[in-house]
C-alpha cells in the first residue's frame, strides 16, 4: 500500500473509533443521565443517520474537488463537534455533538474507499482493501477497549478530548497529500447529482449491493450497538472487561486481514458471502443463550472474523457501483448502510425493551444469515 492509503487507513481508525465508542458507554451514559438504555442508544442514531444522510451530497464533491482535500476537510470540521462531545451534560446534548459528528465526519471512509478503487485495479483491490481495513478494525477495538477503560477508570469524557486531537492531526497530514489532486471541471447540481443515483438503481446488480448494504446496517450495525448494555446487563461486568470483549470481535478482524489473500484464493467471492454471513448470524443467535461470559470472549473473535469474511466482500462489489464516479456511487451504498444503521437501532431498542435480549438476537442473526444467502444468490445467478 502506498502512504496515502496508510494515512487513510489511520483516518478510518479515528471514524469508527469516535463511531463505535458510544456502545461500551451506554450503561454508564444511561445510568448517568438517569434514563434507560434504550433510550440512551440515540446517541448512536444521532451519528449514523446524518453520517449516512449526506453521502448523497459528498460523494460527488469528493468526486469534484478530490476525494483526499474533502476528508481533510470533513476531519477538521469534526474535531469541535467531537470536542463538543466530551461537554455534555445531558443526554440530549450528547446526541446533538454525536449529530454533528457524524455529519461532519460522513465524508471520510466512502470517500477513502473510493480513492482506493480509482488507484488500485479490481484483480488486487480486495487484498487493498483488507489490508486498509486494519485501520477500521483497530477503530473497533478502540472503540470498544477505550471508552470500556475510560468508564471504568476516568471520566467517559477523557475519551471525546483524545479523538478531537487526532482528528485535528491526521487533517493536517491529509491536507498536504491532497495538493496534488486536480479540481474537475464543470458544475454539481441537484439535477446531475439525481440523474446519476437514478443510473444506478436502474442497474440490477447496483440495486443488489446497495439492497445488501441497507439490510447489513439494520441486522448487523443496529444491533452490534447493544453488545456492551448486553454484558453489562446479563454478567455485571465491569466497563473495562466490557471494553476488552468488544475489543474481540476487531481482533477477529485483525485475523482477517492476515488471511485474506488465502481465503480469496482458496474460497472465492460466492464461498466468503456464504460462510462468513451464516456464521455471523449464528453466532449472534448464541449470544443469548450462553450462560458464562467466558464463552462470549471467543464466540465475538469468530464473529468479528467472520463479519469482515461478508462485509469486506460486499463492499468490494460497492466500490463498482458507479465506476466513473466512484465517490458518489461508494457514497450512496454507504449512506443506505447508515441509514439501515440508525433503522437497525431504533427497532432493536424497541425489540429490546419489550422483548430483551435473546429474541432481539436470535432475530438479528436469522436475518444476516439469510440476507447473505439471498445476496450470494443474486451474484451466483450474473
Amino acid at each position: 500500500m502506498t502512504a496515502t492509503i496508510w494515512l487513510l487507513s489511520a483516518v478510518s481508525f479515528v471514524v469508527v473509533a469516535i463511531m463505535t465508542v458510544s456502545v461500551p458507554l451506554l450503561p454508564v451514559l444511561a445510568a448517568e443521565f438517569e434514563t434507560s438504555i434504550g433510550y440512551a442508544g440515540i446517541i448512536v442514531t444521532a451519528f449514523a443517520l446524518p453520517y449516512g444522510a449526506v453521502q448523497v451530497l459528498l460523494g460527488p464533491i469528493g468526486d469534484k474537488f478530490g476525494k483526499l482535500r474533502v476528508i481533510a476537510g470533513s476531519l477538521a470540521l469534526s474535531t469541535i463537534f467531537v470536542l463538543g462531545s466530551g461537554t455534555a451534560d445531558s443526554i440530549e446534548y450528547l446526541a446533538t455533538m454525536r449529530f454533528f459528528s457524524g455529519l461532519s465526519m460522513a465524508g471520510t471512509i466512502p470517500l477513502a474507499m473510493a480513492y482506493i478503487a480509482d488507484e488500485v485495479p479490481y484483480e488486487t483491490r480486495q487484498l487493498v482493501i483488507g489490508r486498509y481495513i486494519n485501520g477500521v478494525v483497530l477503530g473497533h477495538i478502540a472503540g470498544g477497549v477505550l471508552g470500556g477503560f475510560a468508564a471504568e477508570y476516568l471520566d467517559w469524557r477523557h475519551i471525546f478530548f483524545l479523538f478531537a486531537g487526532l482528528c485535528l492531526l491526521f487533517s493536517f497530514f491529509l491536507f498536504n497529500k491532497s495538493s496534488v489532486e486536480k479540481i474537475q471541471l464543470g458544475r454539481i447540481s441537484i439535477r446531475s447529482t439525481m440523474a446519476l443515483y437514478q443510473a444506478v438503481l436502474r442497474i440490477r446488480k447496483s440495486r443488489q449491493v446497495i439492497i445488501t448494504g441497507t439490510l447489513e446496517g439494520v441486522f448487523i450495525f443496529g444491533i452490534f450497538a447493544y453488545f456492551g448494555a448486553y454484558l453489562r446487563d446479563s454478567y455485571d461486568l465491569g466497563y473495562g472487561t466490557v471494553g476488552l470483549i468488544l475489543g474481540a470481535y476487531g481482533l477477529g478482524g485483525l485475523f482477517y486481514a492476515m488471511v485474506v489473500p488465502y481465503l480469496v484464493r482458496s474460497l472465492g467471492e460466492l464461498k466468503m458471502i456464504g460462510l462468513g454471513s451464516f456464521f455471523l448470524g449464528m453466532s449472534f443467535l448464541s449470544f443469548g443463550f450462553i450462560e458464562r461470559w467466558e464463552f462470549i470472549v471467543p464466540l465475538f473473535f469468530f464473529a468479528g472474523f467472520s463479519f469482515y469474511v461478508f462485509h469486506n466482500t460486499m463492499q468490494t462489489h460497492a466500490t463498482e457501483i458507479a465506476p466513473d464516479a466512484r465517490g458518489a456511487g461508494v457514497s450512496f451504498w454507504a449512506f443506505m448502510l447508515f441509514f439501515g444503521q440508525g433503522f437497525g437501532v431504533t427497532i432493536f431498542g424497541i425489540f429490546i425493551n419489550n422483548f430483551g435480549y435473546r429474541f432481539t438476537f436470535s432475530l438479528a442473526g436469522c436475518g444476516i444469515a439469510l440476507l447473505g444467502w439471498w445476496f450470494r444468490t443474486q451474484l451466483a445467478e450474473r
